[in-house]
């Protein structure tokens, strides 16, 4: 079965909704038939390239609503390398400057990325490239739901961005903040904060997405560390510092599968 053609959207609003996260509101007569409730799935950006005849390149972006009925997509994306314009991809360089009725071109969406709400508790931890698929998570657990969320962000006034919807967030859910201004260094930061929060008893879900080598090291901590059989999990890398989005698959491709 043959996927469908990338969608033409127009950017109808973009706020921020912190110093490094910005809220993207696209709309196009093409979203009537995009699937519903598809909070934690991703998209993709396409971007045609300068080249003739080259690929054109995607970026993967994490949807958090679709409204049918207004013909609107929202998507929450992260900024990186903006005070340093030589290192921006095509995606950075065009969050930086897009304006509303810009168009755009995206594709799917892919697999939403929810927990198996009926585990014991969750473990959930990740970056602000994470977030909305975290914060989609948290709206959709049981009121008795327990466990830990770790989110990682640049500054401190990025914790705003959570945005969780009152009476939304489990109250036997703790979120814990790691502030890293250099995202895509420290890799350990993620891992730490796990070390210092009780192991809580019965069968969690884990839940991490970021950067590839924070992904990696707690990975490897929790694969250390948990007993045998391993309990359900999703673990991913959004991006990788220094890498395009090419090769960041690659790489993801073969130490995720180790």
């Amino acid at each position: 079965m043959s996927r469908p053609a990338p969608r033409e959207l127009t950017v109808k609003d973009i706020t921020p909704l912190s110093p490094n996260l910005r809220r993207f509101t696209f709309t196009g007569e093409s979203l009537s038939d995009f699937p519903v409730d598809q909070a934690s799935a991703y998209v993709k950006l396409v971007f045609d390239s300068a080249e003739e005849g080259q690929r054109p390149m995607m970026r993967s972006m994490t949807v958090v609503d679709s409204n049918i009925q207004a013909k609107e997509l929202v998507l929450d994306i992260a900024l990186h390398n903006q005070d340093s314009p030589e290192k921006l991809g095509p995606a950075g360089q065009w969050v930086g400057q897009a304006k509303p009725g810009d168009s755009i071109k995206v594709a799917g969406p892919g697999d939403t990325k929810l927990v198996d709400f009926s585990a014991d508790w969750f473990f959930m931890a990740g970056d602000l490239t994470a977030l909305p698929a975290i914060r989609a998570n948290l709206h959709k657990m049981p009121t008795d739901a327990k466990g830990y969320v770790v989110l990682e962000v640049p500054e401190a006034e990025d914790k705003a961005a959570l945005q969780i919807e009152p009476g939304k967030s489990p109250e036997g859910i703790e979120i814990h903040w790691v502030v890293n201004p250099e995202p895509g260094t420290h890799h350990d930061q993620l891992k730490q904060k796990a070390l210092s929060l009780p192991w809580l008893s019965g069968t969690p879900y884990i839940w991490a997405a970021g950067e590839l080598k924070s992904v990696l090291e707690l990975r490897n901590h929790l694969n250390q560390t948990m007993p045998a059989p391993r309990p359900p999990r999703y673990i991913s890398s959004y991006w990788q510092k220094g890498l395009d989005d090419t090769r960041h698959k690659q790489e993801k491709k073969r130490q995720l599968a180790e």
